[in-house]
Order: C-alpha cells, then structure tokens, then sequence
C-alpha cells in the first residue's frame, strides 16, 4: 500500500513537470520487490494561453501575462496561481460565485494551447452585520474596525480577517465562528460575541522614610495608580488614567482619551493632558490633541498638535549671586504640530510571537522662553546695582524646535511557546542654534527605558537604546519575560 501511494507521488511530480500523459504501465513483483512500469509521455509546453474574455483591466490588476505563457515550459503551479489570483481577486471585490476555467484546449506537437475564461456571477453587496450575545457594542463601531460597511462589496478576506480582528479587541471574544447569509445579493455577517472583561484599576501604595533622624522623622506616601476604561459607552474608546509618586515631591500624571470611527469615518480622536511635577523644582503640563486616520489592521497616520508648558517652583537664589548665570532649566513654552505613524504587521497584536512594528512620532514647533520674575527682581546686596534681567538678553525668545521620537521591534518565534524580541527606542531633539534645558529634555532610566538605572535620572537630547528581551508565552495574552 505505502508503495502505490509512493508511485502516486511520483506521478503528481511529473505532472507537475509538465509529463500530463504521465501514467503507470504495469506492477511486477518478483521477490521482496515492487516493479514499476512507467509511461512519461511527451513533456508539453505552452503554444499560448490567450485571453477569452476576462476584461485587460482584471488581468493587470491580478498580475497575469500573456507573454508568461507563450513558448515557454509548461507549469501548472504557475497556471494555478493565475487561476487562483483572478479568483481570490473577484471574490474579494464582490463576486464570491465567480467561477475561472480554461476552455478550447488544444494539445498537439507537445505544446498546448488553452483560453482563459471568467464568470463573474451576481454582485454581491454587503448588508451589514448582525450580533448575537449580550454584548455593548455599536454595530458602526465594528462594521468600521471589520472593514464590513453597508453597500460595499463583499469581500471573502474581510470575513476570513474577522476572527483574528476580533481577537485583538481587549474587551471582545467570538462564542464561535462568524457566519455569512446570501439573500436577494445582499451578505449579513453574524458575529457571535462575548464580553470580555477589559477595564482595569490598580494601585500600589508604599511609605517611604524621609532622611530626617530623630522624633521628628516622618513618612513619605508613595504610589502608583493605573486605571484603564474601555468600550463602557459601546463605541470601542478607551480612557486611560496613570498617577505616579515614587520620589519625594515628583507626581506624575497622565491622561488619555481615545475614540474611534467619527461618524462611522476612518477617523479618530485623541485627546491628552499630563503633568510631571519634579521635586521643587519645576512643573510641566503637556496637552495633546489628535486626529488619527485608520488603515487596515488598525494602523494609523495621526497628525496632532501639541502644547507644553514648564513653569519653575523654586529658583537656587545663592547660586545665582554667587555665579550670576541663568539655571539649568528655564520657563518655557512649547507649541509644535506633528506627525505619528504606526504600523504592526503581527501575528497577534496583544501577544506577539512573529511579525515586526514600526512607531514614528515627529513634531515641529516654536519654543519660547519667559523670564522668571523671581530672577528678573532679584537683588544683589553687594551689588545693587546689577540687573538680573540682562541674563535673558543673550537667549534668543523664541525659537524652532525639531522632536522625532521612534520604536522599531522584531518577533523571532523561538520552540512551541517562546518569542525573543529585539528592539530599539530612539529619540533626538534639535533646537538649531538654541540651548536644549533640563526640563525639556527626554528623562531615561529605569524599567520603561534602560533598566538597570534609576528611574528617569538621566537628561538626554539624543538616545537609542536596543533591547534584547526573552518571552514566555503562558496564556493567550500573558508572558514571562527576561
């Protein structure tokens, strides 16, 4: 048996090499052994594959050549794969009954001739999609993010896409397999859905002693609070809250909102406000405002516009009489406008193990520096005479100021259930001619970035980082990590 289904691998290869004729004559056994009479035949090539009447748009559009198939040997892998792109191509632009053929087929002199033909069947329109589960989800939301939009064509890809698509929202899961019914040339989509829970809060508290030694020693509250909402308004936005004190006197806060599909458009806002409070030494509030455009697979183009304000607390007034220079970091303000670029091309974006992705945020805009009235009316005792506003006169008010801000990451799957990740975290700031101040500059360190120093204790105006990190894949959205 192993031996005839060997002898019928033999044959497919040949005919795949163009012996079509290609056959078994005969068996004879004699002892232990198994005889094979073959017939190859004539090894046939192409005389011509003309068009029968599929229109040259079609044929350009799905790559086919006529010229691919004149005079040359015969492949059928390569007959296959023209076959099947005009027909993956048809049924994904609204003929999923298409039928493709070859017909008048004429074989002779070892050459053969064939024609190619189509037929394309009923256009068939999306009707939409249809849900079934107690799930809060908006039917725009997901015919958005699914590509499946009323009155557009039907599309067999975007179906096949819906599983792993639903995959990737954090607050949905599929009960089963998404189903499609034709009536009157319409295609309704059910999803069968499930919640999943999404929204998180978390904190962590911790009490820190302050360096002071004695009775009159005290404790520091210290904490991190991470809060994240999604989809409880049923149209897939996320809102986000993260408060962090780990340091005596720096808070940090950020929030972020995001809603998807505007008027079920390929469009999206992003709303953002953060402060970062340093010690006693400065504070910044940062809003961001942006328009996202989606592309398939939730890739975006944003472009956003972005405000910073840096205002210092306290000034070292004996360094400043002692050196009569202006400090490290001034009060500033930064208004710029920009572009955000993401692209992933993942196998499963919540738990990668293959693919790479790509993070680009560039921004330009105008700084301005404000003299601070506690430098400005400062007094020298010994000097009363000096003015401390001339510090001021040699900086320039306003200026430009470029920002460009990268991530690059690559998935290797390593054994059944492990991934290694390389990436690199980049970032530059260049103000042409104009100093670069501390409070405006990139804080690195820590786990976020460059571990194995303390936490945003580095100021930087140029960094990149590489990282190479190893994945353990525990559940479907869960890993180990070294």
């Amino acid at each position: 048996m192993s031996a005839i289904v060997e002898l019928r691998a033999v044959l497919r290869k040949l005919q795949a090499q163009a012996y079509l004729s290609a056959s078994i004559d005969s068996l004879e056994r004699k002892d232990s052994l198994l005889y094979a009479h073959l017939y190859l035949g004539e090894q046939l090539s192409w005389a011509r594959l003309r068009n029968g009447n599929v229109p040259t748009s079609l044929l350009r559009q799905t790559g086919f050549r006529e010229k691919s198939f004149r005079d040359r040997p015969l492949d059928l892998a390569q007959l296959r794969q023209a076959q099947e792109g005009l027909l993956e191509f048809l049924e994904n632009h609204g003929y999923p009954f298409a039928q493709v053929w070859l017909d008048s087929l004429d074989a002779s002199q070892g050459q053969l001739a064939a024609a190619l033909y189509h037929e394309t069947g009923p256009l068939i329109l999306f009707d939409g999609i249809e849900t079934e589960g107690e799930v809060k989800i908006s039917k725009a939301f997901l015919q958005s993010y699914l590509g499946i939009r009323p009155g557009s064509p039907f599309s067999r890809r975007r179906v096949l896409e819906v599983r792993d698509r639903i995959r990737e929202l954090p607050f949905l899961q599929e009960e089963k397999n998404a189903q499609v019914a034709f009536l009157d040339e319409q295609a309704v989509v059910r999803l069968y859905l499930q919640k999943r829970k999404a929204s998180k809060f978390d904190f962590l508290i911790g009490v820190l002693p302050t360096t002071e030694a004695g009775p009159d020693r005290r404790f520091l509250i210290t904490g991190t609070l991470n809060a994240e909402l999604q989809n409880q308004f049923g149209q897939g936005e996320r809102l986000a809250v993260s408060f962090e004190q780990l340091r005596p006197g720096t808070q940090e806060l950020e929030l972020s909102f995001s809603y998807p599909y505007l008027l079920q458009l390929p469009f999206g806002i992003d709303l953002g406000f953060a402060q970062y409070k340093r010690d006693s030494t400065y504070n910044d509030l940062i809003f961001d405002l942006g328009i996202r455009y989606f592309f398939q697979r939730g890739n975006y183009l944003k472009a956003f516009w972005n405000r910073t304000s840096s205002r210092l607390l306290t000034i070292d007034e004996q360094r400043l009489l002692s050196t009569r220079e202006l400090p490290e970091q001034l009060d500033l303000q930064n208004a710029s406008f920009g572009l955000e670029y993401q692209y992933r091309q993942l196998d499963y974006r919540l738990n990668p193990r293959r693919g790479w992705s790509l993070f680009l945020r560039a921004s330009a805009g105008f700084k301005t520096i404000e003299p601070n009235p506690a430098i400005t009316e400062l007094s020298d005792p010994a000097d009363p005479e000096f003015n401390f506003s001339v510090l001021y006169d040699s900086l320039e008010e306003r200026s430009t100021q470029y920002r460009l801000v990268g991530q690059l990451e690559q998935f290797f799957p390593l054994f059944q259930s492990s991934a290694l990740l390389l990436r690199n975290r980049s970032g530059w700031i260049l103000s042409p001619g104009q100093a670069i101040y501390r409070n405006e500059q990139f804080r690195i360190g820590g786990n976020r970035l460059l571990r194995g120093f303390d936490e945003e204790s580095l100021f930087v105006t140029l960094y990149s980082v590489f990282s190479l990190e190893y994945r353990l894949l525990i559940d479907r959205n869960s890993y180990f990590y070294l």
